[in-house]
């Protein structure tokens, strides 16, 4: 099967779905499974496709590694997120179009990640955002749709203008071709690079762009946050790719003046992706809600990420690129248990939820690990992915974009142990003592995920071998790999001895805890506080300001939503002048003054020339 028919039959799933939605949602929900799964396995059969190009009536497409890579990790977010679907059927206003759209995003991922030229790259671009923009509706807030669709219409319009200026400047569509030819005009060079990078970074949520990731997260139907995160923001990291390797970018920049053998221009965007994980981490810290909390770690992963790419070496970026999978998958697994949390309380404020680990325990055991490994502990994916970008920039010597993601690593363990904390440990609600764990079909894709992040952490190098094929591709030196360890020029790796430790760490510990002698179970309400008698369990539980004393630091700190707004209302009184102006009780007038005036300004610039 080839990738026409692979994108031919999802969308025609995606109509059925839409159909069999009219009659039985659960049913059109059920399709959405169907489809998602088909088009992961199919994608995952092409491997032995990779290098050939092929024609969809004017859309061209060409099988690379790097595009298998990113449809994989897409399609297994889309896939596994798709089994809460049938769940949350009456839930949604418009199931019919929900399960449509979902679907519909999920071709266009394919024919982002597959393109051949600037056309269809554009083409299915837009009809992720359009589809997906659709979806984010169908949640908590409209203007959560808005704030996201505006954040893609300002990257889609810098894509446009660097795709136009790109053809203008090299007489081709054709994206290693355009961007091949940008060589000897190194001064609109930048302009395409800086305008169609941009457009990576707001998708990916890269600082000042990020401010639509907690809208869009926190409001979005439960089923989709998890693809949001875990999927589509890695369009981003894609587009950031192309950036830097179809794009040229350290050849054609190599004249131009550098910090540490990097180009200004790729340095600039590397500091920005550096702020997203500060922004991202001390965000994440104040979070009330556990999705916005989880959004903000996206925005600070993204950062990771950004950084890893943009120094297109032999470790850090294959940091970068092992880091797409192991965020994908944990994200979308700590979103998921979030999910099945918010299924059965009704609502995802983690001030208003505890003592779930007696309740849901398998949902508890999937955060705790996902958490792990987005925090970058072993033995977990993202300590490895993490270990290779910190170990390219000791390489480079980036000091200070080095201080950030460790920083930002240190404050991952608190904001991921708020929720941990405060919805699943501490006292549970009276109103929550009859819950139960979700079904095994929703257990099912968390317990995947699970076991994809513990595969990622103990046997990396079965992931490393494609990033050294995409290395190779892209004619990047490939990371050192010998059995299952991990070399590098300061030091080396080897994940699966790592997990032996902490694996006998944690034996003596269970040993001991089975071992120990056990106190007397007293049970909750039997207890005082200064003599004044507990009559709620609520009480007991500790989980709102969770952290205030270190949010008092930097509470006076510029906040980037209200810069927006106040620049929104400026906009926003401009435009009501104009209207006062244009359409006011004599508007012909005004536009006549109007034209008038620009035409004697017309008339004595041709005098005065």
């Amino acid at each position: 099967m080839n990738l026409n028919l692979i994108i031919i039959i999802t969308t025609a799933v995606a109509l059925v779905a839409y159909l069999v939605s009219k009659v039985n949602d659960k049913a059109g929900a059920a399709m959405t499974v169907v489809g998602s799964l088909f088009a992961l396995i199919a994608v995952f059969l092409l491997r032995d496709s990779i290098g050939t190009e092929i024609t969809l009536l004017y859309f061209n497409f060409n099988l690379t590694v790097t595009g298998w890579y990113f449809a994989l990790v897409m399609l297994m977010a889309y896939s596994m997120t798709a089994f809460f679907n049938p769940f949350w059927m009456k839930k949604l206003i418009y199931p019919a179009g929900y399960n449509f759209l979902y679907l519909l995003s999920m071709a266009g991922t394919l024919g982002v990640f597959f393109a051949k030229d600037f056309i269809t790259l554009f083409v299915f671009w837009e009809t992720v955002v359009w589809s997906s923009a659709f979806i984010i509706q169908m949640g908590k807030s409209r203007q959560a749709a808005y704030v996201y669709y505006v954040i893609s219409a300002i990257g889609s319009m810098a894509t446009l203008f660097a795709i136009m200026f790109a053809y203008g400047t090299t007489g081709t569509f054709v994206i290693n071709d355009a961007f091949g030819g940008l060589a000897a005009y190194p001064g609109r060079a930048i302009v395409i690079f800086v305008t169609f990078i941009a457009a990576g970074m707001a998708k990916i949520g890269i600082f000042p762009f990020h401010v639509w990731l907690p809208f869009a997260h926190g409001s979005a139907p439960h089923t989709f946050s998890p693809v949001l995160s875990g999927g589509l923001v890695k369009m981003g990291a894609f587009v950031a790719l192309l950036s830097v390797t179809a794009f040229p970018a350290y050849k054609i920049f190599g004249g131009m003046a550098s910090f540490r053998g990097i180009p200004l221009p790729i340095y600039f965007m590397m500091a920005l992706g550096a702020i997203s994980i500060v922004v991202g981490t001390l965000m994440a810290i104040k979070q009330e809600d556990a999705k916005k909390l989880l959004a903000y770690s996206s925005v600070a992963n993204g950062g990771y990420i950004l950084i890893g790419l943009l120094m297109l070496d032999q470790v850090g970026f294959a940091g970068g690129l092992m880091h797409i999978v192991n965020h994908a998958v944990a994200s979308a697994a700590a979103f998921l248990s979030i999910a099945a949390v918010a299924y059965r309380t009704g609502t995802t404020k983690m001030s208003e939820m505890g003592g779930m680990i007696h309740r849901m325990p398998i949902t508890y055991v999937v955060y705790l690990i996902a958490i792990i490994s987005m925090a970058g502990i072993p033995p977990m994916g993202g300590f490895v992915s993490k270990w290779l970008i910190f170990q390219g920039l000791a390489d480079k010597g980036l000091l200070f974009i080095a201080a950030t993601a460790f920083f930002g690593s240190i404050g991952s363990f608190l904001y991921v142990f708020r929720p941990l904390s405060a919805v699943f440990l501490g006292q549970t609600f009276t109103r929550d003592l009859n819950k139960k764990e979700v079904g095994v079909f929703m257990l099912f894709p968390m317990v995947v995920l699970t076991l994809l992040s513990l595969l990622t952490g103990i046997f990396p190098n079965i992931f490393l071998r494609v990033v050294t094929e995409i290395q190779t591709s892209l004619g990047v030196l490939p990371v050192t790999l010998a059995e299952n360890t991990i070399v590098t020029n300061n030091g080396f790796l080897d994940a699966f001895k790592v997990f032996i430790v902490f694996g006998f760490g944690f034996a003596i510990a269970f040993v001991l805890f089975i071992a120990r002698r056990k106190s007397r179970r007293v049970e909750l309400m039997d207890t005082y506080t200064s003599a004044e008698f507990i009559h709620t369990r609520e009480l007991l539980h500790y989980s709102h300001s969770f952290y205030a004393p270190f949010e008092r630091l930097y509470e006076k700190a510029p906040d980037t939503m209200k810069l927006y707004h106040k620049a929104a209302v400026k906009i926003s009184e401009i435009g009501n002048f104009a209207e006062a102006i244009f359409f006011g009780i004599k508007p012909a007038r005004t536009v006549l003054l109007v034209m008038g005036t620009v035409l004697i300004g017309i008339i004595a610039g041709g005098v005065l020339s």
